[in-house]
C-alpha cells in the first residue's frame, strides 16, 4: 500500500498541475459518476494529502476524497487524454494534463464537514506543516500496545506503513515489541514506569 510521502508526492503534483484552473471531471467507469457531475468544469482551488488520503478541494462543499489502498494508481501525462483503458474509476482533465484513477479502495465526494471529520480521525502527519508531533507522542507514551503497532495505527501516526514501520524497527526486536510507554521520546526522556529512573 503506498505510504504516506507517496501521497503528498501525488497531492503536490495534481496541485501544480491543475489548481487554479477549471478542471473536467468524469468517471469512465461509472462508479464515480455522481460525484464527478458534481466538480466537473469546476476550478481545483488545491490539492493536499493527510497520512495515506488524498483530498482534491474544489470550493465550498466540495472535497473529492482518494485513499489508494493496496491497488490504486495516478496515470498522468499531457493532454489530450486518448480513450480510458481499463477501468477508470475518476479522469481529471485540465488544459495541458490529465489524471486517471484506477484500482483506488475510496474515491468519494465529501462535504467540508465529512473532510474536517476525516481529518480529525488522523494522527499527526509528519510530513504536513500543521502536524503536532507532541500529539503522537502524548497517545505513544500513555500506551502500552507495542511500538511497532502504535506506529501502523493511522489514528497516532498518519502516513505510516509496514516499509517506514520496517526500518525504524530494523534489526531490533526490542523496538518493534517495546510498549510504547516504556518508548524513548523527546529529548531522550522516558515515558510510563521507568520515567523515575
Amino acid at each position: 500500500m503506498p505510504e504516506g510521502h507517496t501521497l503528498h508526492r501525488l497531492a503536490g503534483l495534481h496541485h501544480g498541475l491543475f489548481a487554479g484552473t477549471a478542471v473536467a471531471v468524469s468517471s469512465p467507469q461509472g462508479r464515480f459518476a455522481a460525484g464527478a457531475a458534481l466538480v466537473d468544469g469546476r476550478v481545483l482551488e488545491r490539492a493536499e494529502a493527510h497520512g495515506k488520503h488524498l483530498f482534491h478541494h474544489y470550493g465550498p462543499g466540495r472535497v473529492v476524497h482518494v485513499h489508494l489502498g493496496l491497488y490504486g494508481v495516478f496515470e498522468d501525462g499531457p493532454a489530450p487524454a486518448g480513450p480510458p483503458r481499463g477501468q477508470v474509476r475518476m479522469r481529471m482533465e485540465g488544459p495541458a494534463h490529465y489524471a486517471d484513477l484506477r484500482g483506488a479502495t475510496a474515491c468519494e465526494l465529501l462535504t467540508d464537514a465529512e473532510a474536517d471529520a476525516l481529518h480529525a480521525r488522523l494522527g499527526a502527519d509528519p510530513l504536513r506543516p500543521d502536524a503536532d508531533p507532541d500529539l503522537a507522542w502524548a497517545r505513544i507514551s500513555r500506551s502500552r500496545a507495542p511500538l511497532a503497532t502504535l506506529l501502523m495505527d493511522q489514528a497516532v501516526v498518519a502516513g505510516v506503513g509496514n516499509v517506514y514501520r520496517a526500518r525504524c524497527s530494523s534489526g531490533t526486536t526490542s523496538t518493534r515489541s517495546c510498549p510504547g510507554g516504556r518508548s524513548t521520546g523527546p529529548a531522550g526522556t522516558r515515558s510510563g514506569p521507568t520515567s523515575s529512573r
